[in-house]
């Protein structure tokens, strides 16, 4: 399944006329979570959240995420916060970066704790997670703003530890294709272009440059620019059978030729086991009434607005009541005379 990018829900990062002309500016931070709480190693605090500097991943502002022995593993961008799956409880969560208080949207359930991933589609509300459920990689699809599952999915494939989703306008990649880190027994580290339409793996790409074996905490996210980043963490042999535990590093990845660039270790000083990845590109100006998603008001975005509003999707519950009425249909038209920022 593509997630489609065709409908924007209001309120999540979209694009403007101003925007779209100017197209998007290099993204200064990034934003991750640690779960070295997963297998008990040294480290940072369980389910801190980290705000890294990209061009100085050694520079780490740390919040605590509220609430006790939550154990986070995959995030994405969500308005002015973040959504991530809380796999304690099999749960969709609100998380406030510059806080870390989080709230609860809803258990999505039929997923094993354990190391996971998610990403939210470009329509700023369809989610998808991850977790390696026995043999099998579970991707479990969900509305991000209800928590409803939307579709189950299981994959026979190598463990795949975070997830990303590329935007719309990207130079080389299809918009709204799922991409994933998938860890071998091995060590190494494969980039997987994943098709729910037909539960496979599509492609797959050896990462190169890693220079360690790597092991299940990574985050993977494409910037609006079309970069990819990831965070990869494991192990290295310093002597046979002694090895060390190697903190996240912040690499590049070209999604073309699976050439990884190490940008650097995240606090240098410290352990970060590192379970997502998310860019942070800032208070972008939405327009909200562009469900195209092409910096324009036009035809077309009525005719998507009518188009969800008549199917029952909730794309077009403008009024975020959870109800399609006359409310929904004058509070677009405002939006839409509005035009963009």
């Amino acid at each position: 399944m593509k997630l489609s990018n065709t409908l924007k829900l209001v309120g999540s990062l979209g694009a403007c006329a101003s925007c779209a002309a100017a197209g998007p500016t290099a993204p200064t931070h990034a934003y991750i979570i640690e779960g070295s709480g997963f297998f008990g190693a040294p480290g940072i605090e369980l389910a801190s959240i980290g705000r890294v500097n990209l061009s100085d991943p050694s520079d780490v502002e740390t919040f605590p995420i509220a609430g006790d022995f939550l154990r986070f593993g995959g995030a994405d961008t969500a308005g002015d916060g973040l959504i991530a799956f809380e796999n304690t409880t099999n749960s969709l969560r609100v998380i406030d970066p510059s806080i870390g208080g989080n709230t609860l949207v809803d258990s999505i359930g039929y997923m094993d704790s354990g190391v996971a991933g998610l990403s939210l589609g470009n329509d700023g509300r369809t989610t998808v997670v991850t977790t390696t459920v026995g043999a099998f990689v579970r991707f479990v699809v969900a509305d991000g703003v209800t928590g409803e599952v939307l579709g189950v999915h299981n994959i026979l494939t190598n463990p795949i530890s975070s997830l990303a989703v590329v935007p719309v306008g990207h130079p080389t990649l299809t918009a709204g294709d799922l991409y994933g880190l998938a860890l071998t027994f091995s060590g190494g580290v494969r980039l997987v272009r994943i098709d729910l339409d037909t539960n496979s793996i599509a492609t797959e790409l050896f990462v190169s440059g890693v220079g360690f074996s790597a092991q299940f905490e990574t985050g993977l996210d494409f910037a609006l620019d079309g970069t990819l980043y990831a965070t990869i963490q494991g192990f290295d042999e310093v002597s046979p059978d002694v090895f060390v535990e190697i903190s996240s590093h912040l690499f590049m990845i070209d999604p073309i030729s699976g050439g990884g660039t190490d940008l650097g270790v995240i606090e240098a000083d410290q352990t970060w086991d590192s379970v997502t990845l998310v860019i942070d590109e800032g208070s972008l100006e939405t327009c909200q009434a562009d469900l195209t998603g092409d910096g324009s008001l036009d035809f077309f975005d009525i005719s998507a607005f009518l188009s969800a509003f008549t199917s029952g999707d909730l794309i077009a519950d403008f009024t975020s009541d959870g109800i399609l009425d006359f409310f929904d249909i004058s509070a677009f038209l405002s939006a839409f005379s509005d035009g963009c920022p």
